[in-house]
């Protein structure tokens, strides 16, 4: 994995332990040292404490407020923090708000412990108070939500009595969460002791030294990559968060019954945070039993396929019938048929929406989609298969279908390319089509008509374009998942490191191995193409000088290591067949050997730029504010990347297409190059950018490009010179998120394709 800086803890440690008396405590934190706490009892705010964010509105969940430095949104006051919400009107009448939000971060980060504040929340419609965390280094696992979030405390102003401990994690995202209720009283007019126990594979939520909920259950991934060894992503160093959101997703607006001034305040008596002496990290996430759905004698995986039964069509079992935006409709089962009517078909695709959840699907089988349909007049609907759970992506795509007064069978096959799914959504959407006609539907099925033939599988490319998986040794089984190790030597043994999230393959190999063969690490069934040329690459060092080889394809790569760190790189042609191949890491030198970012892709600047292999190489990010779905479009668009478009959100960087691991050499000239169309004229922007994840310093090597794009393919070319030091870790961005700061709700698609990255001379 990458090597990441990391930040001293800057622990205080007052060699207190933690003496829990209060009735009823059921903490686990029974004999624990305080190493850092903070009783508010200055003047002012510690600045060696404590960092002020600065955030425009809207910058998250379409929030109100702006968070800045006043001393009327941040100060102190009788041994307590106040965190205030500020109201303005100016003379135009216009309102805005202002508020604070301030963190601990490369201050005091910590890994495990309890954290535990005594807090007062303001009441009232809008407000949303929190006290939460996040990673200190949030590249380790990749951006929100794959690296992880701790909230200790939210209440939602208008319902003062419930708090939400909550996890967020993985990707697709996913969320655990606990909800205290009061039994008396509320969080707003007295003060209440929130707290966290974070341990190796469990974390628990307390209020006033009860805990109302624990869980071991989470897990971190990128969508396409294996799952990282578990209790990732909450092993990493996490820093404490307080603020005082206004307005946004959850709360609501606020409206004229918020009252404002000493009532918009959260007021914080102390923050303390405890550890003990150690922590065993070596567990094991807790397996889970899932009840997956079998198909009928027919192979169908539908429940009720021909509607002979009834059903409550909003209980979330079964068949159920969905309305949204401005959609209205109604559906009844009569008559061995689903029977919709429409008297406002929306103006969203599932504005009128039919859908049965718990579809098993597994990766690399075929199915047949098939339904009977007809309807009152000629009209269109979208059936479509779709992933609920894994980021909505389509197993099968939505696919506009005319339907007409005659009832016909209407049947689709498609391939399960993802990974396996116990939870796929069979959907007919009849909203957005520009007609109200009744809609009629019976004999709906999804069957198995090929089966995933395991032993001729070839593995596919990683979505990165790595052939290699696991390259960054995070994964599986003592985090060695997917390689093959080969070690029958008394005294040498192959690890991998886990150093505050280091993570690197250590071979250590004692004088009695005579062969770099006797110890290697392997991967097979690696698929090659007769006439390509490869590029390997992989950081290693070693306690000594050293020699160790690379097998692939038949070559074989005598490498020189050294005792400091270093990226080596070779190439390998294909000279035999289009096949799989075994790749071989032979490490039997005495000595120790570290080896990490091991990656085998085709050798090319940008990989996969004209999108004949799907999405590899290339990811999709999208904002929660924005509203998209995405496909490479070989029906309509001959192979070209389609992002499809309802809403953008208010920053131009909430929805990205990217490319990352791009190599620029300092003083070299390139020239990128792509096509692009819009369905609605606008303003994409591009750029060749250092990864800023880590420290929020993301330079354009290219400069921010803006380009006009309309309804026809035009091609877009920008030569550049790379001026700063060589990256190893460049991304390719193209943006389409709003237009100078302003939201595009109109629904359209932009087209991107053929993109080259090319090296050429001044």
């Amino acid at each position: 994995m990458k090597l990441v800086k990391r930040v001293a803890a800057g622990l205080l440690c007052l060699g207190a332990v933690l003496p829990f008396y209060a009735a009823g405590n059921d903490s686990t934190y029974t004999d624990a040292d305080i190493v850092w706490q903070d009783d508010f009892n200055s003047n002012t705010l510690n600045m060696k404490d404590w960092n002020i964010e600065y955030h425009e509105p809207g910058w998250v969940n379409n929030e109100l407020q702006k968070y800045g430095d006043s001393a009327e949104n941040i100060y102190v006051k009788d041994g307590k923090l106040v965190i205030q919400a500020v109201k303005k009107t100016d003379a135009g009448g216009k309102v805005s708000y202002t508020s604070g939000r301030v963190n601990t971060l490369h201050k005091h980060d910590f890994k495990y412990g309890r954290f535990e504040a005594r807090i007062k929340v303001p009441e009232g419609q809008g407000f949303l108070p929190a006290f939460w965390m996040m990673p200190t280094e949030e590249n380790v696992y990749g951006q929100w939500p794959k690296c992880g979030e701790i909230d200790i405390m939210e209440v939602v102003g208008n319902a003062v009595t419930k708090s939400y401990g909550t996890l967020h994690f993985g990707e697709p995202h996913a969320q655990r969460q606990g909800v205290y209720t009061l039994s008396s009283g509320d969080f707003s007019n007295e003060f209440h002791i929130f707290a966290c126990e974070w341990d190796p594979g469990e974390i628990r939520f307390y209020i006033d030294g009860k805990m109302f909920y624990k869980t071991s259950d989470w897990f971190t991934k990128r969508n396409g990559f294996g799952e990282v060894t578990y209790p990732a992503p909450f092993d990493q160093n996490f820093y404490v968060i307080l603020n005082l959101a206004v307005g946004g997703n959850w709360p609501g607006n606020p409206d004229e019954t918020t009252k404002f001034a000493d009532n918009a305040q959260l007021v914080v008596d102390y923050v303390k945070i405890y550890q003990k002496k150690s922590y065993n990290e070596n567990v094991e996430k807790p397996e889970t039993k899932t009840s997956v759905r079998t198909a009928g004698t027919d192979g169908n995986l539908v429940l009720n396929p021909d509607f002979a039964s009834e059903e409550n069509l909003s209980d979330g079992k079964g068949w159920d019938f969905l309305t949204a935006g401005e959609g209205k409709a109604s559906a009844e089962i009569s008559h061995g048929a689903l029977n919709i009517t429409t008297t406002n078909s929306g103006e969203l695709d599932y504005s009128v929406q039919v859908i049965q959840p718990d579809i098993p699907l597994i990766k690399g089988c075929g199915y047949r989609y098939s339904f009977d349909a007809w309807a009152d007049k000629e009209r269109t609907i979208i059936p479509a298969i779709t992933a609920p759970n894994a980021g909505w992506i389509r197993y099968f795509p939505d696919t506009k279908t005319t339907i007409t007064t005659q009832r016909k069978t209407y049947s689709f096959d498609f391939d399960m390319k993802a990974q396996d799914d116990p939870a796929a959504r069979v959907e007919f959407n009849l909203g957005n089509q520009g007609s109200t006609a009744g809609v009629h539907i019976t004999n709906v099925s999804v069957v198995m008509v090929r089966k995933n033939d395991a032993a001729n599988n070839v593995r596919e490319i990683l979505p990165d374009g790595n052939l290699i998986y696991n390259g960054e040794f995070q994964e599986g089984k003592n985090r060695l998942g997917s390689w093959t190790v080969n070690n029958n030597n008394a005294g040498a043994s192959v690890s991998v490191t886990n150093q505050n999230t280091v993570r690197e393959l250590k071979v250590t190999v004692p004088s009695s191995v005579k062969r770099l063969s006797d110890v290697s690490v392997s991967q097979s069934g690696l698929p090659l193409v007769k006439g390509k040329t490869y590029l390997l690459s992989f950081d290693a060092h070693a306690d000594s000088a050293k020699t160790i080889e690379a097998v692939l394809a038949g070559k074989t790569v005598r490498i020189g290591l050294s005792a400091g760190k270093q990226t080596y790189k070779n190439k390998f042609v294909v000279t035999a067949k289009t096949g799989a191949y075994e790749f071989a890491l032979l490490l039997g030198n005495q000595g120790t050997t570290y080896i990490d970012n091991v990656r085998l892709q085709e050798d090319g600047l940008i990989i996969n730029g004209d999108f004949a292999s799907g999405m590899t190489a290339f990811e999709v990010y999208a904002h929660d504010s924005a509203k998209v779905d995405y496909a490479v479009d070989n029906l309509k668009e001959n192979g070209a990347f389609c992002m499809n478009i309802s809403k953008t959100g208010g920053q131009d960087w909430m929805i990205q297409l990217k490319q990352n691991h791009i190599t620029l050499e300092k003083g070299k000239w390139y020239v990128l190059s792509f096509d692009a169309k819009s369905t609605l004229a606008r303003t994409i922007m591009y750029a060749l950018q250092r990864d800023g994840s880590g420290d929020n310093n993301w330079i354009p090597y290219s400069g921010t490009q803006k380009i006009d794009v309309d309804s026809k393919f035009k091609n877009y070319s920008l030569k550049f010179q790379m001026n700063e030091p060589t990256d190893k870790a460049v991304i390719l961005s193209i943006s389409m998120g709003a237009v100078n700061g302003k939201s595009i709700d109109k629904k359209h698609t932009v087209a991107i394709d053929n993109i080259k990255l090319v090296e050429v001379k001044k």
